[in-house]
């Protein structure tokens, strides 16, 4: 090594450090005054939640933060597929105290080539509770005189699903080391709560049925007036989040951890609880004379639940780089 190349290298140290020294002390400063302008700007955003306040203008000091000791490496549009698991907090738990179990899909793409901060797209479904009820009702044929000629059953199976829906616009800044990334984000979106009520078999109990009387079932299940969205409400969704990319096969791909704190508005929802009273009855008398229709009474017993909707929500999944 030559006297001039080592000198050079003295010298890029040199400002590496001198960068790191100017740096670290302006991350300090700003997060010692966080209390102060994050309780100006956010007052007058009305947000109030003492958390919120202090972990958004948190999340904008580590996006200053990642952009002043990034390298130089190509910022990438990356994918992920996460399993989700979510956990309901403060009156949504009280009310709630089901664990949510769903998929997660999500796109970002970098501001600029060389800067690591990522605008992105997440679109979740997760499941809170199900339950599948078979009904048994007796068809009964008789004669003019009102003696009964056959009787025999008809199996409804009726199912019942708490959904959640959610969608979110997400800020994230990540650190891009060569091996564990981590990162840093903010959402904002939407949480619906949807519960469903389907008919998703009819059948006979025996073979007598379909011998007598030319009937459709799957025509049967179509026309079943029990299929219907029972409820359907929707609530504002926002907080923060943090993880960590662990990155294989040259930073192409990886795997992602991660969780997310949500806070909810407020929205109307069945619990799994609720669901598991529920009842349908069948009035089968009109299959004498129309095989394919079955009128149909859904009992659910109860008014929807009504709370804020806060969640943490964990993650598990894949990142693919472009």
């Amino acid at each position: 090594m030559t006297l001039k190349s080592a000198a050079s290298q003295n010298k890029i140290a040199s400002k590496e450090r001198v960068s790191y020294f100017l740096i670290a002390p302006l991350y300090v400063t700003l997060f010692h005054i966080n209390d102060f302008i994050s309780q100006i700007f956010y007052n007058t955003l009305q947000i109030k939640n003492d958390i919120m306040r202090k972990s958004i203008f948190t999340l904008c000091l580590l996006g200053l933060f990642a952009l002043c000791t990034t390298n130089t490496s190509q910022a990438q549009i990356h994918f992920g597929f996460d399993v989700s698991g979510g956990f309901p907090l403060n009156e949504f738990q009280a009310q709630n105290p089901n664990t949510g179990v769903g998929i997660n899909l999500n796109a970002f793409f970098p501001f600029a080539p060389q800067v690591p901060v990522y605008i992105g797209l997440d679109l979740g479904f997760m499941g809170n509770g199900s339950r599948t009820n078979t009904i048994t009702e007796n068809l009964i044929l008789r004669d003019g005189l009102g003696n009964t000629i056959v009787n025999f059953p008809i199996l409804f199976d009726v199912q019942t699903r708490n959904n959640i829906f959610n969608g979110h616009v997400i800020l994230r800044t990540k650190i891009p080391l060569p091996l564990v990334q981590p990162y840093f984000e903010g959402l904002v979106g939407f949480k619906s709560f949807s519960t469903r009520v389907s008919l998703t078999d009819v059948r006979a109990g025996d073979g007598i049925g379909n011998n007598i009387f030319n009937i459709n079932y799957d025509q049967l299940r179509q026309n079943s007036q029990v299929n219907t969205t029972v409820l359907s409400s929707t609530a504002l969704s926002y907080g923060f989040g943090a993880g960590f990319h662990i990155m294989f096969g040259g930073g192409q791909f990886g795997l992602n951890l991660g969780a997310r704190y949500l806070l909810g508005g407020t929205a109307q929802y069945y619990t799994r609880e609720d669901i598991n009273e529920w009842t349908a009855t069948f009035d089968t008398s009109s299959l004498t004379t129309n095989p394919d229709n079955a009128q149909a009474q859904l009992n659910n017993g109860g008014n929807p639940r009504n709370s804020r909707t806060d969640m943490l929500v964990a993650n598990i999944g894949i990142v693919i780089k472009l």
